[in-house]
C-alpha cells in the first residue's frame, strides 16, 4: 500500500515567505517539491476552473464520467513523480483550495499567512516605476506620496479577501512564527510529520536555510535573484521598514482589514 502524503501548500500571494515555509517544512519532512524547487504549480487554480466547467454539465452522470478519466488519476500520476514520502505542491494563491481539499481529502493542507503589510511593502518595494508612459509617472507620483500604496493594497486585500476559505479547515502557518521559531509551532509540526529529530536540531536546521525570497535582493546584490544566498548582517524578514514612511502608512491603511481578518 502507498503510503506517500501529498503536501499543498499554498498562500494567499507573492512575497508571503512561501519559499521559506517551504523550505522550513522540509526540515519536518524531507519533502520534495514538484515541479521544481521554487515552482508554483497551479494546480488549485485547474481544479477551480474545472469545477466551473463541470457544474455546467447537465447530467450528473457525465460529471462523474470526467471526475474518472481526469480527476481520479491526477494524484496517482502525481505520486508516479517521486519516491519520497512527502511530496509538495505549492501556490501563491487562496483560488481553488477548498477543491483541493475535496478532491485529495487524505492528503495535507497547508495554508501560509504573512502580515499583509510586510508583503505589500515587500511588494512596492520591488516595484520597476522608471518606465516610459504617463500611466507610470502617476504611479510613481503615487507612490511617494502614500496615495498608490493604499490604493495598491487595498484592492490586493479586497481579492485576497474575496478568496479567503474557512481558514479552520486547514492547517494554518504564519511565516513569522517559524522565523520566530515558536516552539508550539514547531512541536507541531514534529508530531505532524513524525520527525524524530530534537528540537534544537530542528532550531539548527531553520537557521541554516538561505535567502532564496527575490525581495532579498539588495541585501546580497544576488546577480540572479532566484539563487539561494546567505542571510547578510542587515536581514530581518519581519516588519521591513525599507519604505518611506507615507508608503508604509498607505500600506499600513489599506491592508488594515485584512491584517485583522488574518488575526494580526
Amino acid at each position: 500500500m502507498n503510503t506517500q502524503k501529498i503536501i499543498f501548500c499554498n498562500s494567499y500571494g507573492p512575497r508571503t515567505g512561501h519559499n521559506f515555509v517551504s523550505e522550513a517544512i522540509k526540515v519536518f519532512s524531507n519533502h520534495e517539491v514538484l515541479a521544481h524547487n521554487k515552482s508554483e504549480t497551479r494546480l488549485s487554480h485547474f481544479l477551480h476552473e474545472y469545477k466551473k466547467i463541470s457544474n455546467s454539465i447537465p447530467y450528473k452522470s457525465d460529471q462523474d464520467f470526467f471526475n474518472k478519466i481526469i480527476i481520479e488519476k491526477i494524484r496517482p500520476q502525481i505520486i508516479a513523480n517521486s519516491s519520497q514520502e512527502y511530496i509538495m505542491i505549492k501556490n501563491t494563491s487562496f483560488v481553488g483550495v477548498n477543491y483541493l481539499k475535496e478532491f485529495f481529502p487524505n492528503d495535507i493542507h497547508i495554508l501560509v499567512l504573512r502580515n499583509p503589510i510586510d508583503t505589500y511593502n515587500s511588494m512596492i518595494k520591488a516595484m520597476n516605476l522608471n518606465k516610459k508612459g504617463f500611466k507610470y509617472k502617476l504611479k510613481k507620483i503615487g507612490k511617494l506620496t502614500g496615495l498608490y500604496p493604499l490604493y495598491y493594497s487595498n484592492k490586493l486585500s479586497s481579492l485576497v479577501l474575496s478568496q479567503l476559505p474557512n481558514l479552520n479547515n486547514f492547517h494554518v502557518l504564519k511565516y513569522e512564527d517559524l522565523v520566530l521559531q515558536k516552539e508550539s509551532i514547531l512541536l507541531d509540526l514534529k508530531q505532524k510529520f513524525n520527525c524524530d529529530k530534537s528540537l534544537s536540531k530542528i532550531k539548527e536546521e531553520l537557521n541554516n536555510i538561505k535567502v532564496i525570497n527575490t525581495s532579498f535582493y539588495e541585501e546580497n546584490n544576488a546577480k540572479n535573484i532566484w539563487d539561494a544566498k546567505e542571510k547578510s548582517m542587515s536581514f530581518n524578514p519581519i516588519n521591513r521598514k525599507k519604505n518611506s514612511y507615507l508608503i508604509r502608512k498607505g500600506v499600513e491603511l489599506g491592508a488594515k482589514q485584512l491584517k485583522s481578518t488574518l488575526g494580526y
